[in-house]
């Protein structure tokens, strides 16, 4: 999210890689001071698919989650492969809140971040949806990405996107996360009902 317009604070980071890469990626996090947590349960409620954690306090928990081979949403069942994340991904710079803090980094497109979200569809994941919206999203890209998925869950949850696009208006808890105005909050709204209700119509 911190690639796009509005920033938000964060204490996790996910990193999509390939099997082949796993050591290499422990050997340097493992570097910085993070240490192992756990692996995939059957209770995590965030991911389906392989992933490891990584630590690095206890006191304000700072997490980096290694997702091996694939992103899989618990709430869909549907993974996306490391290739096709990476194929879909692009080059951008990512912002913290000190105006110093950023780096450039490889990171999911929008549309892609979007059709990710759209299947997690944690809180989280609604407001962040609205958000990459204000600039509006390539509705047909997002449409590709979530072609395969399950088409009953998948628009069970753009209903639920579509509801709260439409009585948005103002919303402080939104607001507050990203430090925005109501004219900006507008216009992610409403970018996010057309592009959620031309969705339905093409997938359902």
């Amino acid at each position: 999210m911190s690639a796009f317009e509005f920033p938000r604070l964060s204490v996790d980071l996910d990193i999509v890689i390939p099997e082949e890469e796993l050591k290499h990626f422990k050997g340097l996090i493992t570097e910085l001071g993070f240490e192992f947590s756990h692996e995939r349960s059957d209770f995590d409620l965030t991911y389906d698919g392989r992933y490891e954690r990584y630590v690095k306090s206890e006191e304000l928990p700072v997490s980096v989650d290694l997702l091996i081979n694939s992103v899989a949403a618990r709430q869909t069942g549907y993974a996306y492969s490391f290739r096709y994340v990476f194929r879909n991904s692009e080059n951008r710079e990512v912002f913290g809140w000190h105006p110093e803090s950023k780096a450039e980094v490889r990171v999911p497109s929008r549309e892609m971040l979007i059709a990710l979200k759209i299947n997690a569809m944690r809180a989280a994941d609604k407001r962040d949806v609205i958000m990459l919206c204000y600039e509006m999203p390539d509705a047909d890209e997002v449409a590709l990405h979530l072609k395969n998925c399950p088409h009953g869950i998948i628009l069970e949850n753009l209903d639920v996107l579509l509801d709260i696009s439409k009585d948005l208006g103002s919303d402080d808890s939104i607001k507050g996360v990203y430090s925005i105005s109501d004219d900006v909050l507008r216009k992610a709204a409403k970018n996010c009902e057309k592009l959620v209700s031309w969705l339905v119509s093409v997938l359902g």
